[in-house]
């Protein structure tokens, strides 16, 4: 009761001071777009395990039963692409779409292979809309070097549920990184102490 009362006394105080704080005040001095402004600095990933490939673009080899649209069982996109980071066992991929016209019950399945080997899969549904569409996979680690990446369907949209057609303008990538059970170790003690 008396922290409410003492809320109000404020708010009363507040009000009664004629202080209006400004729109667009970030640092609250009552002067609007006054604020001071700093770097607060942006978190870069250790550049040195960190490699982007962007894939698929239009550039890659689009084998689909009916180009461009995806919801056929082995329709796949594929494409060499060089690796420069050595023994990069994670892989962060996010996919954009421009047409996602699947419905309740309509789902494309989908593998991602590194060299013929499929390193993880996951599903698009209607749900996912355009994306991103972003996923994470572990697997052995890699050499550098000219590897093929690509996704292949597993399944077959089932009638009238739709299809999906991926943006191939350079929306999509696959970031490799170098994981460590030391990096793993260090997250699980941040993570348990809270």
């Amino acid at each position: 009761m008396f922290k409410t009362a003492g809320f109000i006394l404020i708010l009363i105080m507040l009000g009664s001071s004629g202080i209006v704080l400004a729109e667009g005040d970030r640092d609250n001095n009552g002067v609007p777009d006054a604020d001071i402004l700093s770097d607060s600095g942006t978190y870069e990933g250790e550049s040195n395990r960190d490699d982007t490939i962007i894939f698929p673009t239009s550039s890659d080899t689009w084998d689909l039963k009916y180009y461009p649209y995806w919801w056929n069982l082995d329709d796949s996109v594929f494409g060499n692409h060089t690796l420069s980071e050595n023994d990069a066992n994670l892989a962060e991929i996010t996919i954009m779409l421009t047409t996602n016209t699947l419905v309740s019950g309509g789902h494309c399945d989908i593998d991602f292979r590194i060299d013929g080997n499929t390193v993880g899969s996951f599903q698009i549904t209607e749900g996912d809309g355009l994306g991103p569409i972003i996923e994470s996979f572990s697997f052995a680690p890699l050499p550098a070097g000219s590897h093929e990446l690509r996704y292949y369907s597993t399944n077959t949209v089932a009638p009238g549920c739709g299809s999906i057609v991926w943006n191939v303008i350079g929306s999509n990538s696959v970031v490799f990184s170098v994981f460590s059970s030391l990096d793993d170790s260090t997250w699980g003690l941040i993570k348990s102490a809270f």
